[in-house]
């Protein structure tokens, strides 16, 4: 058994080395796994965000096409549905949260990313909470991203902020800095700011990135 240090070592500095390493044989983020997951998690309280609840609706209106991706159990979405917003959007690859939010009459689709599922230009708002460290082709989805969302739409994305490696959590592939999730969307993207939050409901920092898509 491989001592902690070199594990971590490896975590820090090869972290998608360390990820396919530790899942071998393991299916990560595959349907059936997020099922299984969600199927448990549907009302816990680790998948409320209020303070990612609070910000997103205050920078947001009711009217907008909002589109969240992988969205989990739908959290913030069903956060806002409560709020009077009927534009919402959910991916997923997960089946049981494809029902279950469309029962709720939220719009959802299986979306195996870094592909997004949907046409051009379609989303006044685009968000990832949590997932782009999950992502090997992070340069392809951001540009997914772009593609879905409107001219002159606002993306919010959050990742955690130099935490949560894949030595703490198997399913993510890389551990984001300020600097590194900075020096990434800046090849994407000329109008954004990152800032560290907290949740109130987790003690872990996050990365909060709010993204302006230019006007055509």
């Amino acid at each position: 058994m491989l001592p902690w240090r070199f594990k971590n070592f490896i975590s820090e500095n090869f972290p998608l080395l360390y990820h396919k390493i530790s899942n071998i044989g393991v299916k990560v983020n595959t349907a059936a796994y997020w099922d299984e997951i969600y199927d448990k998690e549907w009302d816990s309280p680790k998948r409320i965000w209020p303070t990612k609840n609070k910000l997103i609706e205050s920078e947001t209106r009711p009217t907008d096409a909002i589109l969240d991706i992988a969205c989990g159990t739908g959290s913030i979405l069903r956060h806002l549905k409560k709020k009077g917003y009927q534009n919402l959007y959910g991916t997923e690859i997960s089946p049981l949260c494809k029902r279950r939010l469309t029962e709720l009459g939220i719009t959802a689709f299986e979306s195996h990313l870094p592909k997004i599922d949907y046409q051009d230009d379609s989303f006044d708002v685009v968000i990832a909470s949590q997932i782009l460290e999950h992502i090997i082709k992070r340069d392809r989805f951001l540009d997914e991203i772009k593609r879905v969302a409107r001219p002159d739409a606002t993306c919010f994305l959050f990742v955690p902020d130099d935490c949560l490696g894949p030595i703490d959590e198997p399913s993510h592939v890389i551990k984001f800095t300020r600097k590194k999730l900075t020096q990434l969307l800046s090849k994407h993207f000329t109008d954004f700011s990152v800032t560290s939050i907290k949740d109130e409901n987790f003690p872990m920092p996050i990365l909060y990135a709010h993204i302006r898509i230019p006007q055509d």
